[in-house]
């Protein structure tokens, strides 16, 4: 029986601020060595017990799925049959800010968010490696949506490693293409040579706090395979609006600049999102998840 009938949870999205594969698992997997910061743009999950025995999920968004194969309803299921307990059916409203296949980790981001909130609902009080275990069932993101903050991330994710934050803000935007994950890797797989990261060159200049070297350093092999010109194009135009690097996050398709000064941030973003409907200001996060209600 749930300790609390209703929880308000955010989940937060995250950025790549490198990524490289370095090979594949024993399974098959890509290996990757990536560092991901999350940020303050977010996901609003209001959840209630329902006394039906059945999931309900409700957002206003076209496209948005609100059957089980949402990661919200998967992770209500996973946290069932990990702890044993009964839910009794939850009403999950969702207030989506982050935008899909955007390489946000948006889906990862609302499941982590779910598992966080069913813990405190239920006083489960379960280790944060325990949420991980159930979350990584679930998809490589959702440990690092579960930890937040500033990682670097091996194997297909799941092995985290606490990094420093970097002072900066970002200005996010997504142009008006859609890349399939899957896909992005199909097309990785097929190329005949990409360059590799200097990740500890990155890690150097984040603990040195040197925002600017630390752009030089920033890379991510999937970009290789987007070939997208749209990509190319947000880039230049945020570079041109005054980023001192840009980079596409995860498998895309937003592009994200880096900013010391949170006013040229904001400046950048007036200038910018006159060409991008989808334009985002936003500064790192401690954490990947935040309950502010429960009751």
């Amino acid at each position: 029986m749930a300790k609390y009938n209703n929880c308000i949870a955010m989940a937060f999205g995250k950025l790549n601020l490198t990524l490289d594969i370095v090979g594949r698992t024993a399974e098959g997997y890509h290996e990757l060595e990536t560092v991901m910061q999350s940020v303050s743009l977010f996901d609003s999950l209001d959840i209630q017990i329902n006394n039906t025995d059945e999931h309900k999920i409700i957002c206003g968004k076209a496209g948005f799925p609100c059957d089980s194969s949402n990661l919200i309803w998967k992770a209500a299921d996973a946290f069932e049959k990990f702890t044993g307990l009964k839910t009794g059916g939850v009403t999950v409203s969702v207030d989506k800010r982050l935008p899909s296949m955007a390489g946000m980790a948006g889906g990862s981001a609302d499941c982590a968010a779910m598992l966080c909130a069913l813990d405190a609902m239920f006083d489960t009080n379960l280790k944060r490696s325990q949420l991980c275990e159930i979350g990584v069932t679930l998809g490589a993101d959702v440990p690092f949506c579960i930890a937040g903050g500033t990682q670097l991330c091996k194997g297909v994710g799941e092995i985290m490693t606490p990094l420093w934050q970097p002072r900066c803000a970002f200005v996010v935007v997504k142009p008006d293409v859609s890349i399939s994950t899957p896909e992005a890797f199909r097309k990785y797989d097929s190329l005949q040579q990409v360059p590799h990261c200097n990740t500890q060159a990155f890690i150097h200049q984040l603990k040195e706090g040197n925002i600017k070297a630390m752009c030089a350093e920033m890379f991510n092999a999937l970009e290789f395979a987007a070939q997208e010109k749209q990509i190319q194009q947000a880039k230049n135009d945020l570079l041109g609006a005054g980023a001192l690097g840009s980079l596409m996050t995860g498998s895309g398709s937003a592009v994200f600049g880096v900013f010391e000064d949170p006013n040229k941030a904001q400046t950048a973003l007036e200038k910018i999102k006159k060409d991008y409907a989808q334009a985002w200001i936003c500064e790192p996060a401690t954490s990947g998840t935040q309950i502010i209600k429960l009751g």
